[in-house]
Formats: C-alpha cells, sequence, structure tokens
C-alpha cells in the first residue's frame, strides 16, 4: 500500500534532518502504530505521504503511484487540530467533502447520512461546529477523511486534548472500521497496543525500531501483595522485576513476564497462601521505546 525507500527531509533553517534515510513498506490491512517524542518526524512523514511537502531525496508510492497529488485519492487524513470548522454543520462538511471527491449528489447524501448515523451526530447534523466539543469535532473529522472511502488513513494524534468519554468513542469508531490499512501516530500508547498490529518507533527523525506487536509475547504487571512474594520469584528465572517498593506491609511490584508465566505466579501464590490485594497491567511499549531510545 505503502512504499517508502530511502527517505530524507530537512527543513530551511534547521541543521538536523527531521527524516534520516526512512525506508518502511505497509502491506494492505495492517494497522501500523507510529510512536516518538515531538520532534521525532512523524508529522513529517505524514506530511510528505500527503504531498504537502516535497522529500529532500527518497521515493514515496502509494498504492503503485508515483504521482502522490493523484494519489490522495487513496489517502484519509484525521489531524491533530483542525481551524476553519466553525460556521459550518456536520451536514454541511460532510456533503461538501463527498461532493468535491466526485461523488454524485444522491450518494453523497446518502454517503453523509451513513457517515452521521456511524459517528453519532445525527440529532446535531443542523448545529453549527461552533459549539461542539473537541470528542464530538474529531469524530466528524474521523468521518470526513472516510468520506472517499479511502484505502488508507493516516491518524495523526487523533486523541490530543479528548477527555475520556472522547477517546472511547473515537476508539471504538477506529476499531470497527473494517478493509482499510492505518497509521496512527500517537502518544496513546495503550490505543495503539488495543489497535495495532506493529510500532515504529522514531527518534531524532531516525526510524530505530519496527515491531510485530504479535511477537512481543511479555507484559507488564503491576501487583500490591506481601513481600512473601519476592521469595517464590526467585523461582521464576524468566521474570524481571521492573520496580519494586514497599507501601506500609505490602510490596508493590512491576514485573515483566509472558502471561503464561503470570498464571503459573498466581497458582504458586495460592499454594504458597500469600494474597493479592491488586493487580493490573500496563502497555509494554513505554519500556520497548525507552529501550530503543536509549540505544541512540
Amino acid at each position: 500500500m505503502i512504499e517508502i525507500e530511502h527517505l530524507w527531509k530537512t527543513y530551511r533553517g534547521q541543521s538536523q534532518p527531521a527524516l534520516q534515510d526512512i525506508t518502511l513498506f505497509i502491506a494492505g490491512q495492517e494497522r501500523v502504530g507510529i510512536i516518538g517524542a515531538n520532534g521525532s518526524g512523524k508529522t513529517t512523514l505524514f506530511r510528505l505521504i500527503l504531498n504537502l511537502l516535497r522529500p529532500d531525496r527518497g521515493r514515496i508510492v502509494v498504492q503503485k503511484e508515483t504521482n502522490l497529488e493523484q494519489a490522495k485519492r487513496h489517502l484519509g487524513f484525521v489531524p491533530e487540530h483542525q481551524e476553519g470548522f466553525q460556521n459550518f454543520t456536520p451536514r454541511e462538511l460532510l456533503t461538501l467533502a463527498a461532493r468535491m471527491s466526485g461523488i454524485a449528489r444522491e450518494d453523497a447524501n446518502r454517503e453523509t447520512q451513513r457517515l452521521l448515523q456511524w459517528i453519532q451526530l445525527e440529532e446535531q447534523q443542523h448545529q453549527l461546529i461552533a459549539g461542539f466539543s473537541k470528542g464530538m469535532i474529531q469524530r466528524l473529522q474521523l468521518a470526513l477523511a472516510l468520506v472517499h472511502q479511502p484505502a488508507i488513513l493516516l491518524l495523526d494524534e487523533p486523541m490530543s486534548g479528548l477527555d475520556p468519554d472522547g477517546q472511547r468513542h473515537l476508539s471504538e469508531l477506529l476499531r470497527s472500521l473494517e478493509g482499510i490499512t492505518l497509521l496512527y501516530a500517537s502518544h496513546q500508547l495503550t490505543d495503539l497496543e488495543d489497535l495495532c498490529d506493529r510500532v515504529l518507533i522514531f527518534h531524532q527523525g531516525k526510524l530505530k525500531a519496527d515491531l510485530k506487536l504479535s511477537e512481543q509475547r511479555e507484559e507488564i504487571f503491576i501487583l500490591e501483595t506481601e513481600p512473601g512474594i519476592l521469595q517464590l520469584l526467585e523461582r521464576f528465572r524468566r521474570v524481571e522485576i521492573k520496580d519494586q517498593r514497599m507501601r506500609g506491609s505490602r510490596v508493590r511490584l512491576e514485573i515483566q513476564l509472558t502471561p503464561e508465566d503470570f498464571q503459573q505466579l498466581l497458582s504458586a501464590c495460592r499454594e504458597n497462601h500469600i494474597p493479592i490485594q491488586r493487580i493490573r497491567s500496563r502497555s509494554i511499549l513505554q519500556d520497548l521505546y525507552q529501550k530503543y531510545v536509549a540505544l541512540s
């Protein structure tokens, strides 16, 4: 779907390249997350794919097209921020976007209605967007990106500034998409882990790692329990203790291990009458990111 070979980009007046010799290939219907600090090159990559910037060197092919202006018909884009919507209604914007994409009037009306229902803005379809929450605007931006039924969807920090309810609604919509290729740049690592099959780690304009999440067997588990578990853990040589601290008479542990080893640990705790007061898990992506960035 997307082929990128030896891509370089340096902004005028900057000595450090925004992107340095990036080569990657995205297959059809892959869901690829992109993580990196601000200035790591994520947004620059999207702008180059969208033909909003020209590379200094390198090659981008989208759906076998080297003419990136023509290739835009295959792309949908959801930016972090969007200005200029305030004096329009959702129906006006969606109908306009459909007509500008070359969709016939009757089909445009039908597609607009379907998308309004999908993003749950049917009741607000004639209201000015100026009064909308950030979550409502992001759902509308997703619909606008999909109105011409693109094969590829680019998302640049779509959860930024959303409250928990807004994040939940948008995540549900993204998970419901089928038959589409996703490139999703985000700081929300849990969302990437839930939604994506593969993660690219960028740092200072370089692609530091290309990871298939299905191959990341270990997870991070956080436990609150009794100190007796520390002796028990000596039997589990494949467990890595990431953090350990006392909380009164209890110990808080952050451990890295496979789900299978974790189930064995829980069974051993029951057999040894070691109660666990609290269990939760967190994304391993933060640790992987720190690992590859530290290698820079």
